[in-house]
């Protein structure tokens, strides 16, 4: 994968950068500040959604700007940023443990 200098992102004065944890269903988004995990995020939409819309939610990310990135998506966000994501899972792919 082809990845954006981080040095490019800073010159050009993009500053967003991944915030807290959150998953997406139908428009509904739930998120949990940092350090928490995305089992952490499901565990509370316990409470607002039914067990079939819990799989089929969307694992991703806040970003500083309030929006909801897939886990793709925040990986390049991350790196761009200069957060220096570590690599737990895929390459592909953002998980929290790849930043806090």
């Amino acid at each position: 994968m082809t990845r954006p200098s981080p040095s490019k992102a800073v010159k050009s004065g993009t500053t967003e950068r991944i915030v807290s944890v959150a998953i997406q269903h139908q428009g509904l988004t739930i998120s949990l500040p940092m350090p928490a995990r995305h089992a952490q995020v499901l565990h509370c939409a316990e409470q607002f959604l039914p067990d079939y819309a819990l799989s089929a939610a969307c694992q991703g990310f806040l970003t500083s700007e309030g929006r909801f990135v897939n886990r793709v998506q925040a990986r390049q966000i991350a790196y761009i940023a200069g957060q220096e994501p570590k690599t737990t899972g895929n390459e592909r792919d953002l998980y929290s443990e790849d930043l806090w």
